[in-house]
């Protein structure tokens, strides 16, 4: 082999002693050799995300049941911002007095009962259109545990889309955690990434949400916000309920200032569902991308 490694560094560098051309040469194999690795590991980790979709997509049953969805954005046309606040009641401006609860129409249906034999521990489908993102949400009381298990409870880097283990299912605000594993994967919340353009957040701004056994609710996108985690005092995108009407238009307030595209709902949303995913262009370890929706209303 040394010899080989000699031949070859006189054949490729004429001008370079034995000894160094050899060393060159060695380089160079290795460098291909870890290039080849590289690329095979990005292939079988490509396989293993189609799989796992595939897999979601054979366990989620029935298709959409109602009208096809509309575009999130009518083609040439961008949002109209409506500057809106909740209104105020006569007794007390708390959340408890808005006048209506916002539902959707919208209906999807899933396969529950082999959903819920497959893992105890899921919480709803979470669907956002013309992205991979089309999977089921788990929740436990460990936050932990679905950064390294998929939705079948193997041990996996990728791990599943989680609720925040405070999250109740009647609070303002739900979290939804899940990984992003770079510009170059499809899996998990890798999508969210596409957010961070303008044109792409304008475009996309709906999504759906479907509670285990439960109804479909369909959500506007507001914002996309670079988080940092390790402040959380002056604005936390995790508040999960607010008390009275001052402290919810002061949570609604700072979404808008610390987001990089704010776009006003419709309707100033009862109920928001927050995705959560690592992002460290900005605030390395502590960066977060989060991707906050209003429910809409009938």
């Amino acid at each position: 082999m040394r010899d080989l490694n000699g031949k070859l560094g006189k054949l490729l560098f004429p001008d370079v002693e034995e000894k160094k051309g050899r060393r060159i040469v060695v380089q160079i194999i290795a460098g291909l050799f870890i290039a080849l690795l590289s690329v095979a590991g990005m292939l079988f980790y490509q396989h293993q995300e189609v799989k796992q979709q595939q897999k979601f997509q054979q366990i989620k049953g029935m298709e959409m049941i109602s009208s096809e969805i509309p575009p999130a954005v009518p083609e040439g046309k961008e949002t109209e911002p409506a500057k809106e606040k909740v209104p105020e009641t006569e007794n007390g401006n708390g959340m408890d007095d808005m006048e209506e609860i916002d539902t959707d129409t919208v209906t999807f249906s899933y396969d529950w009962d082999s959903l819920v034999e497959a893992n105890g521990d899921v919480k709803g489908w979470l669907y956002l259109p013309d992205t991979p993102i089309d999977f089921p949400v788990v929740g436990t009381l460990d936050n932990d545990y679905y950064l390294t298990h998929d939705f079948w409870k193997q041990k996996k880097s990728t791990g599943c889309p989680f609720m925040d283990k405070d999250t109740g299912q009647w609070d303002f605000n739900r979290t939804i955690y899940a990984h992003n594993m770079g510009n170059s994967s499809s899996a998990m919340f890798s999508p969210l990434l596409d957010f961070k353009d303008r044109d792409y957040f304008l475009a996309h701004r709906k999504l759906y949400y479907t509670e285990c056994y439960g109804d479909t609710a369909e959500y506007q996108v507001m914002a996309a916000v670079k988080y940092n985690a390790s402040d959380t005092e002056s604005w936390d995108f995790r508040t999960r309920n607010h008390k009275d009407m001052e402290s919810y238009n002061l949570w609604m307030e700072g979404l808008e200032e610390h987001s990089l595209y704010y776009a006003e709902p419709d309707h100033a949303p009862t109920e928001v569902l927050t995705l959560s995913t690592c992002d460290r262009s900005e605030f390395e370890k502590d960066g977060r991308l989060v991707i906050v929706a209003g429910k809409c209303q009938q």
